[in-house]
């Protein structure tokens, strides 16, 4: 009886760390907060003080005017960063422990484009709150082509360029070794040569 009662709370730990384990990996896989970019639409909700809720237009220069504040910087900080600064600096002169929601209404569009030897070739929208790698683009374009070279997909960015094979791309499993795609990036599919 009590070796299997061992035995049952083993496999009972046993299956709490795996889990554990799934859980984990799955947490690393969630995209943190989206930076906030320029032309972006955010809305400030200060809590119990109507007057200081807003919503704002990010300029296209990153920042936001807020009142008693004046000009704030907020391009490149996620909504929490955003968050913290407005408690800090409302909270330094004006309310006695602010609370401060900061969220993102719409994001100004962010694309890339896939062109070449693939099904639907042109514009595709990147997601807002999360990663798009190669193959995820691809496959918006409706994959490649019989003609499209697997061997030969380059990206374009910024006026470098950077070279993939359809399998390399397959065998990557690792987020941070992954090639995301950012906004402006240009992904050409080669011709096979026959």
């Amino acid at each position: 009886m009590k070796i299997s009662a061992i035995v049952g709370t083993l496999c009972l730990v046993a299956q709490l760390a795996g889990s554990l384990a799934l859980r984990a990996a799955a947490a690393e896989e969630v995209e943190v907060d989206r930076k906030i970019a320029p032309l972006d639409i955010i809305i400030v909700d200060v809590v119990g003080e109507k007057d200081l809720s807003k919503e704002l237009r990010v300029s296209s220069s990153g920042t936001v005017t807020f009142p008693y504040l004046g000009s704030l910087e907020v391009k490149g900080k996620t909504p929490t960063e955003v968050e913290t600064l407005l408690k800090d600096l409302l909270g330094k002169d004006y309310l006695v422990d602010p609370q401060v929601i900061v969220t993102v209404k719409e994001y100004r569009s962010r694309t890339i484009s896939v062109i070449g030897q693939v099904n639907k070739p042109g514009v595709v929208p990147l997601p807002a709150e999360q990663k798009m790698d190669i193959l995820e683009a691809l496959a918006a374009a409706g994959d490649l082509t019989k003609l499209g070279n697997s061997n030969r997909i380059e990206v374009s960015r910024k006026g470098k360029i950077y070279k993939f094979k359809l399998k390399d791309l397959k065998k990557e499993s690792n987020p941070e070794k992954k090639f995301w795609l950012e906004p402006g990036d240009v992904i050409y599919v080669y011709e096979t040569w026959i």
